[in-house]
């Protein structure tokens, strides 16, 4: 195809950053492969063939040697595959709600005036989703009443965060260690979505 290119300019038209493709690679080429489109159609037009613009190497073009698969090649296309699949697996494995629960800072556990025992804990919740969803609190392993601060019932907005304190109340009955592991199970419309643990501080037990 040598001498084909008719300087139709077409190529530095189209070419978003100004420069002349024509001169060779240069920095300011961002790879847009807009010249090459340009090109091909003006070859296309003149019923000549098309490539003259592409993605070649200086041996290809010189001795018309043809990309060989080689074990570099191979190398890089097993790295991507494996990058593609770890993304495809956190795209699907990506829960709809992140949630984490921490034990309010500077308090142990309060003794109220009914016996039982409270701690106070702080949930923070992340919506991933692009509706609103409702939460509901539930201990799973241990009986005992959960008390929201200021609320009444919890949304979680589309695309937003919600922060929540509440308190976890047991009977002093049941507490039998220092440190006792709960279950707090996270429901929406009835289906538990989440479930994390807690410790739950109460008073050292002397036997």
């Amino acid at each position: 195809m040598n001498g084909d290119c008719i300087d139709c300019m077409a190529c530095v038209r189209v070419c978003p950053t100004g420069i002349d493709i024509r001169n060779g690679t240069q920095l300011e080429c961002i790879n847009c492969t807009a010249c090459i489109d340009a090109c091909d159609a003006i070859m296309l037009t003149l019923k000549k063939s098309t490539g003259l613009i592409r993605y070649a190497s200086e041996n290809s073009i010189k001795n018309n040697v043809r990309l060989t698969i080689t074990n570099r090649v191979k190398a890089y296309s097993t790295v991507l595959i494996l990058l593609l699949s770890f993304l495809t697996f956190l795209l699907v494995s990506r829960t709809d709600l992140d949630a984490r629960l921490m034990r309010t800072a500077g308090m142990t556990y309060t003794s109220m005036p009914d016996g039982r025992i409270s701690n106070l804990y702080n949930l923070k919740l992340i919506n991933k989703t692009h509706t609103d969803i409702p939460i509901l609190i539930k201990l799973e392993n241990f009986p005992g009443e959960i008390s929201l601060v200021n609320k009444n019932s919890t949304v979680v907005k589309k695309e937003d965060y919600e922060s929540i304190q509440f308190f976890i109340k047991i009977d002093r009955s049941h507490i039998k260690n220092w440190k006792t592991e709960l279950m707090i199970g996270l429901y929406s419309s009835d289906e538990r979505i989440k479930l994390i643990k807690a410790t739950f501080i109460g008073p050292e037990i002397y036997n």
